[in-house]
């Protein structure tokens, strides 16, 4: 374990790893099913241009509900499902290279850089399933967001995409395979890689952002809280960390997702031709103003603060409850048939308090 100015680190090399992933993949599962609606809504309030279809984050909700039912929150939500497992390839990424590549660097810029290079990897296999998932979600709005026109042959008549979707009532796999045949044979494989590179400037920053924010914060306020003994002290700080790094990280990156949105949707102008990302935000600009860069930020925070605060206080727990034997010898971690926990030391880590003093086990 690596000892921070006021906290205590734990390392990849402390943990048992197949109860880390066991662990790992049935939150992540959970939050995804938890969080999608507001990730769908967000990709609509940010693809339409004004407020063409909804006027705002809780318009979107009650419009949704009312034409599309709970099925039209959860569309694109099967394939978006490989997130899970990919999510499980970005902590290790992240942690490994927190461990190894930026070993030597202060414990902030490890969080930063580690961030961003988790990031990337997961970014390199992720960025095709997010755009097939994003044409999914908008395709039962009343309004164009997409280019992706799936037209298909019906007793000699094209039939729209949507149209086709609906009347045909597709599954959402069917879909799927429907919206990645498209773009593949309009724009080959580099049309599931559109954006690739703004989607890194995107996700990467934000990650950087969090994971740097939520060990800066984790310090201060672990400095400046009253000590004491109660485990709750210890999950105040890990949520309150979490919610003001995910909202720091939303707030500086947002416009980077604007512009990321539009540009893998690629909505559909006048001559029907695909537009750069730097045009893309010139237009934004031009039509919108600055305003425009902050489309769909009240909906991401409200994901984000949903799904950063379960996270860093589900992965705290996780990776305690994952320490190996080692680790636990090392670190005066005691093993029970009934409960896990951590006898606290106050000569060496003077009042922290230790989340995994929670029991682990049912009777």
């Amino acid at each position: 374990m690596k000892e921070g100015k006021n906290i205590q680190i734990i390392e990849w090399t402390d943990l048992d790893k197949k109860k880390f992933y066991a662990y790992g993949l049935a939150m992540s599962g959970v939050l995804r099913f938890t969080i999608y609606p507001m990730n769908l809504v967000k990709t609509r309030l940010q693809a339409q241009e004004g407020k063409t279809a909804y006027n705002g984050l809780i318009d979107a909700f009650k419009k949704i509900g009312k034409r599309e039912g709970i099925r039209g929150f959860y569309k694109g939500f099967p394939i978006s499902l490989l997130q899970v497992f990919a999510g499980q390839l970005y902590i290790t990424a992240y942690e490994t290279s927190k461990q190894t590549i930026f070993n030597n660097q202060s414990l902030m810029v490890q969080h930063l850089c580690g961030g961003f290079m988790a990031s990337t990897v997961s970014q390199t296999i992720m960025v095709p399933v997010d755009i097939i998932a994003q044409h999914q979600q908008v395709l039962g709005s009343r309004h164009k967001m997409t280019s992706v026109d799936l037209k298909k042959t019906k007793n000699g008549a094209k039939v729209i995409a949507t149209e086709a979707v609906q009347t045909k009532k597709l599954s959402f796999i069917g879909q799927s395979v429907r919206i990645f045949r498209h773009i593949l044979k309009t724009e080959g494989l580099k049309g599931l890689y559109r954006g690739y590179l703004v989607s890194l400037s995107t996700y990467g920053s934000n990650s950087a952002f969090y994971w740097g924010f939520y060990y800066l914060y984790s310090e201060l306020l672990e400095g400046v809280l009253p000590h004491s003994d109660s485990w709750v002290r210890e999950q105040f700080r890990i949520l309150s960390a979490g919610l003001l790094g995910s909202t720091t990280a939303v707030l500086l990156t947002n416009p980077l997702d604007v512009v990321r949105t539009r540009y893998q949707l690629q909505v559909a102008n006048s001559s029907g031709t695909s537009v750069g990302s730097w045009q893309i935000f010139r237009t934004l600009l031009n039509k919108e103003g600055y305003h425009g860069l902050t489309r769909g930020m009240s909906a991401r925070i409200a994901q984000s603060s949903i799904s950063s605060c379960v996270i860093v206080l589900a992965y705290e727990y996780i990776k305690k409850s994952s320490l190996n034997d080692d680790a636990r010898a090392r670190n005066g971690y005691e093993t029970h048939p009934r409960t896990t926990h951590k006898i606290l030391d106050h000569s060496r880590y003077g009042d922290i308090d230790d989340v995994s003093l929670v029991p682990t086990a049912t009777k």
